[in-house]
């Protein structure tokens, strides 16, 4: 288990072939969420509402709250999975400790933007899921960011 500890990863190969295969298929399933959730609720703000909250003029029915929380807790799931994963590396590059909080926070207010805005678009409407829409995209952006940062940190012999 000392690997694990080691204080540089890119000094062991096979851990760092692990963690690159790890962020190579993280990149991946943020790419297939994305894709996904277009699948599930469309591309544009406006199907996204209309999803969530129905459409009379296009015979849309709303979603039913049930189908809305289990689709929300899947989500949050993983994300927050995948958030541990790539902070845990992420705190051990060579950053300083202002980017990483600010790269943290940003991380964490759009995490838990996504199911407020969803679970409150009954409260405020079409601006919580545009909200939830915005905060799941940024999301996903930062870590897609945050794992090529992290693959040329690898590449580097930084981590």
């Amino acid at each position: 288990m000392k690997f694990i500890a080691s204080k540089k990863l890119s000094d062991n190969p096979t851990l760092r072939a692990v963690i690159v295969w790890m962020l190579l298929l993280l990149m991946l399933a943020m790419v297939l969420s994305l894709g996904a959730k277009e699948i599930e609720y469309g591309l544009t703000p406006q199907t996204w509402v209309s999803t969530v909250m129905g459409n009379p003029d296009e015979f849309i029915d709303p979603m039913l709250f049930s189908d809305l929380l289990l689709s929300i807790h899947t989500d949050l799931f993983g994300l927050i999975i995948t958030f541990i994963l790539i902070a845990s590396l992420y705190v051990r590059t060579l950053r300083s400790m202002k980017s990483k909080i600010i790269v943290f926070s940003a991380l964490l207010i759009a995490l838990l933007l996504y199911p407020l805005g969803l679970l409150g678009s009954s409260l405020i409407g079409a601006m919580g899921i545009i909200t939830a829409l915005s905060a799941f995209i940024v999301f996903h952006t930062l870590i897609i960011i945050l794992c090529f940062d992290l693959l040329l940190s690898l590449s580097r012999k930084r981590l």
